[in-house]
């Protein structure tokens, strides 16, 4: 489950230089090896060769030369000098045979155990000289050198004894034709020698191929490696850019409740970049952080705390905090989540603000309904007793006084059954020209009297759907608190624009403006800071935009001025759906 937290990387091949070339120097290692141990086989073989035929060719001069020593001096006709001599030979460990024979493969001498394989045939006769050859049998271990037989040749300087010795002994043995002489060499040490280069070879070999094998299994932990690294870092931006898109604040703490790092959006809500936090406790950063949400070792918490802001200002926050942990299960820090509450707290004031208008309103309703029929009573007997015959200036001064009470009770009653029982939207598409022109008009006089100026802009292709008469009420309520809040030589706007998903109504003045406290009561009945108000004007207006599905958007500065902005759905059949529509916000 937890795998599926990596972005696995695509398996994708890289090459490793070092493995490359660890690689490729074994390979380039048992290539050379192979080669020089064939060519150091080959080496000593011509070497031993060299070496047999030499020592053959010497012991074969010896044996002749010892012959005809023998021949002179040997003074008994019929014994065989040569055996003697083949023994002498045989006496060295390093030869195996001494074999003298003719054409016919007769045998003159023959000592030692000659094998099968160096039996000479009639071909291998015909082929013999003067110069020595060689025959090497691995089997049988021999190396043979085999050369004509002369030790006697009528010359100058051979002596008569020595001749007729060797034709006496010519004539006892009988040799068919001409005589050969084979040596027989061991080449056991040879042997041992070559087997043992043979096996430190083999020995060299295993070594470079694990050498080689290495380097294979280097290049596949090196491409893991790679596949991992690439996983790990897919993986670590992925965390970095959710880390940093969340909408949210985000810290995260060490163990010791150090702050590690935050994402931008915990960097305005504290007002602080992270290089001003890092390494700092939370508790110095976010006094106001509650202490058990740092010291909890449950799941995920939530508390409702107050960030500060800069040096004056506080945000309501709804702070989160949840444990770090590693794959043992151990702590090893721990994450805050801070989420700015500011918005929600509007909507719910507005709330609230709806719920108990809605209530007043139908009590006011039913108690205006009351009131307006003796209202009208007493308005009449006032006019009864003011126009009586004979009745005292005082009488009908009095009357007078009734009479406008009873038309200003009757104004308030009015207003109260406006709020309590609207009337029904005739929405359609505004004219809002025609809407301004009525305005203008209206007000006409209020801005020259007040030294006003009044500026009008409308959006290109601007569309609004509404009540028109209900939104000219709105608008000229709006207009006459401006009017009242801004000194002489001021300005007010008037400005209608569109956006993709809404029509928008902007007024705004650069009058004495609205501290927070007045800004949250503005829509409250009977809230007024006129002397002359009755409180219900604006309580009215939200009442009207809010049958239109629509929300004000307040913005005032003390000693700078105030920003209305209406905002209404867009189009006509937005009306009646509650999808996607705020019931009312005021931003400070």
């Amino acid at each position: 489950m937890r795998d599926n937290l990596l972005l696995k990387a695509k398996e994708t091949f890289k090459v490793s230089k070092p493995a490359f070339f660890l690689l490729l120097g074994a390979l380039l290692l048992c290539i050379i090896l192979a080669v020089a141990t064939v060519n150091n086989i080959n080496r000593g073989l011509q070497l031993m060769k060299l070496s047999f035929l030499r020592q053959g060719s010497s012991m074969i001069h010896s044996f002749e030369a010892g012959t005809r020593t023998s021949m002179l001096f040997s003074h008994h006709i019929g014994q065989n000098p040569l055996v003697d001599l083949a023994a002498e030979i045989l006496k060295d460990d390093g030869v195996a045979y001494i074999r003298i024979f003719d054409e016919q493969n007769n045998e003159m001498v023959s000592l030692g155990v000659i094998p099968q394989s160096m039996e000479k045939t009639t071909t291998d006769i015909e082929a013999i000289g003067d110069k020595p050859i060689s025959t090497i049998s691995w089997q049988d271990n021999i190396f043979d050198v085999t050369k004509q037989f002369l030790p006697v040749q009528p010359s100058a300087t051979i002596s008569p004894l020595m001749e007729q010795h060797w034709k006496q002994w010519n004539l006892d043995y009988n040799p068919q034709g001409r005589m050969f002489i084979s040596v027989g060499f061991f080449t056991d040490e040879f042997e041992t020698a070559r087997r043992s280069d043979i096996y430190h070879t083999i020995f060299m070999l295993i070594m470079l191929i694990l050498l080689f094998c290495a380097g294979l299994y280097f290049l596949y932990l090196y491409q893991k490696m790679w596949n991992i690294h690439a996983t790990l870092l897919n993986t670590r931006l992925y965390a970095e850019n959710v880390f940093k898109s969340i909408p949210d604040g985000l810290i995260t703490m060490a163990p010791d409740n150090t702050i590690n790092s935050c994402n931008k959006n915990a960097e305005t809500l504290l007002s602080k970049s992270m290089e001003e936090i890092t390494n700092r406790p939370i508790l110095e950063i976010f006094p106001l952080c509650p202490p058990e949400i740092l010291s909890s070792e449950n799941g995920f918490l939530e508390f409702d705390a107050e960030c500060p802001h800069g040096n004056h200002e506080v945000i309501p926050v709804k702070i989160g905090s949840a444990r770090i942990i590693d794959h043992l299960g151990n702590r090893i820090g721990r994450v805050l989540v801070l989420r700015d509450i500011r918005e929600i707290r509007k909507i719910e004031i507005q709330l609230e603000r709806s719920r108990r208008l809605a209530a007043l309103g139908s009590m006011a309703a039913g108690i205006a309904h009351e009131v307006r029929n003796p209202l009208g009573t007493l308005r009449g007997f006032a006019q009864f007793f003011g126009s009586e015959a004979g009745a005292s200036a005082a009488c009908k001064k009095y009357a007078g006084f009734m009479i406008s009470e009873v038309d200003r009770l009757n104004h308030l009653v009015s207003e109260l059954l406006q709020f309590g029982s609207p009337r029904e939207l005739n929405l359609s598409r505004v004219n809002i020209d025609k809407l301004q022109e009525k305005i203008s008009t209206l007000l006409e006089k209020d801005f020259l009297n007040n030294d006003l100026t009044f500026s009008y802009h409308k959006e290109k292709d601007t569309v609004l759907y509404g009540d028109s008469d209900l939104l000219l009420q709105v608008i000229l309520n709006l207009l006459k608190n401006s009017i009242s809040a801004t000194p002489a030589g001021g300005k007010i706007s008037l400005e209608f624009s569109q956006s993709d998903l809404d029509g928008r109504i902007h007024i705004k003045d650069s009058g004495k403006g609205m501290a927070e406290e007045v800004q949250n009561k503005m829509f409250d009945p009977f809230f007024t800071n006129k002397n002359d108000g009755t409180g219900l004007g604006l309580t009215i207006c939200h009442r009207i935009i809010e049958q239109h599905q629509g929300y004000f958007e307040v913005t005032s500065r003390t000693g700078v001025g105030t920003s209305v902005i209406i905002v209404l759905p867009r189009e006509e059949e937005d009306y009646g759906t509650e999808t996607g529509r705020k019931t009312s916000d005021i931003t400070g």
